[in-house]
């Protein structure tokens, strides 16, 4: 993000009626961040105060409300806050730039490392508990085929479109065309389609012992909820179980993850075994995402570049 200006940011925290000066950096403000995070107290209570970047407001206000909405629901997760005048978020402009503050409870706790990702079953268990929980109360919510309620494409549609204008490389452009085909040919409903975390790793994960809370829903849009329930196992992909840069070599440590994940999924919402079919289709999707957005590492890593070339060129299936 660009440098934050001073003023800017203590007249965005003087609407949450929060003092500038008391505000701890936490996290972000790099230039490849799309926003900066902070620490401070109000009423006794530790809280986070964000402020992002943002290209279209209305897409913005869609995702705060709707994790309003989940925090609402008694669902655990980083939900705005109201401030005085009732508003979940507030909008400053540095020139052309738009920027949007949050302000959030403190989540106390940790990532679960990929240690916990293999042992910790009640851990798991808890984890899609909460996803289940989530896509039921998606179900629920008016918004459901596109996050901007404007745009007649379904979000993943709007989604691939964005990202097919990020990558120059006519290769992976035309898979995403393919995959684009793909998705469409599936089943859209409101049991298997809604509004989504969209991003639901192991990073955007807080774990306090067993107790799970989600956080980060900056990258929220109306989805099929089997991504939500492919995302949890991105950490295994990558560093235990091969999937993602190499051919799966420990499918059992997969498996064993999805017994415990979907049993407590199940409890909350039901999702037709149709879609653990698809599990492939959508490590596929994911591949094809980070492959695209983050061109600035790959670029200088020549083996991981050719390592997701080769599994985007074959790609392998999740099998449960």
């Amino acid at each position: 993000m660009k440098p934050l200006k001073d003023s800017i940011r203590r007249e965005l925290a003087e609407r949450f009626g929060l003092d500038d000066s008391k505000l701890e950096f936490l996290a972000g403000g790099r230039e490849d961040s799309d926003g900066i995070v902070f620490t401070t107290i109000q009423d006794g209570r530790k809280k986070v105060f964000k402020i992002s970047q943002a290209s279209d407001e209305e897409h913005v206000k869609n995702i705060l409300e709707f994790a309003h909405y989940l925090g609402k629901c008694g669902i655990r997760i980083g939900s705005p806050i109201q401030n005085e005048h009732g508003n979940i978020y507030e909008v400053a402009m540095d020139g052309d730039n738009m920027l949007i503050a949050t302000l959030m409870d403190f989540i106390e706790g940790t990532n679960p490392d990929a240690d916990a990702l293999q042992k910790d079953s009640e851990l798991i268990y808890e984890w899609g508990k909460l996803t289940g929980r989530m896509h039921k109360a998606a179900k629920e919510y008016p918004i459901w085929k596109n996050v901007c309620t404007g745009d007649d494409r379904f979000g993943f549609e709007a989604e691939i479109d964005s990202f097919i204008k990020m990558t120059p490389n006519d290769f992976i452009q035309e898979k995403w065309l393919e995959l684009k085909e793909k998705l469409l040919a599936l089943p859209i409903n409101r049991d298997s389609y809604g509004f989504i975390h969209n991003d639901n790793h192991q990073m955007n994960i807080i774990a306090k012992g067993s107790e799970i809370s989600v956080i980060d829903f900056d990258c929220a849009e109306c989805h099929f909820f089997i991504n939500d329930i492919l995302l949890p196992v991105q950490g295994l992909l990558f560093d235990v179980t091969g999937g993602m840069l190499s051919p799966i070599e420990k499918p059992e440590v997969l498996k064993e993850f999805y017994k415990h994940f979907l049993k407590g999924y199940n409890t909350e919402n039901q999702l037709d075994s149709f879609w653990f079919g698809q599990l492939g289709v959508f490590l596929e999707y994911r591949r094809l995402l980070l492959y695209t957005v983050l061109q600035g590492w790959l670029t200088n890593d020549k083996d991981a570049n050719e390592a997701f070339l080769n599994m985007i060129k074959n790609p392998c299936d999740i099998i449960l």
